[in-house]
């Protein structure tokens, strides 16, 4: 197998696993033998927040995209 199609494949297998760890609902990161530094607590809670605004931003494009072909559709019919 080449060295590309390898770096595709862990590439695709860590996007699928953050994918699948930050739908699932936000949880801290604590660990109750030794709790982590307040810098890592901060990285973690900024890559959830980066992903659900990413999801919001996702859906609202759709969402547009529905209310403008709508709106063409009116505009049609008005004709």
């Amino acid at each position: 197998m080449s060295q590309t199609r390898l770096n595709d494949q862990s590439t695709d297998a860590i996007r699928n696993r953050y994918q699948s760890f930050f739908d699932n609902a936000f949880l801290p990161n604590i660990r109750h033998e030794q709790m982590p530094g307040a810098d890592e607590r901060l990285a973690y809670a900024a890559e959830f927040a980066a992903h659900r605004l990413g999801q919001i931003d996702d859906k609202l494009g759709r969402l547009i995209a529905i209310m403008e072909r709508g709106a063409g559709q009116i505009s049609q019919l008005r004709k």
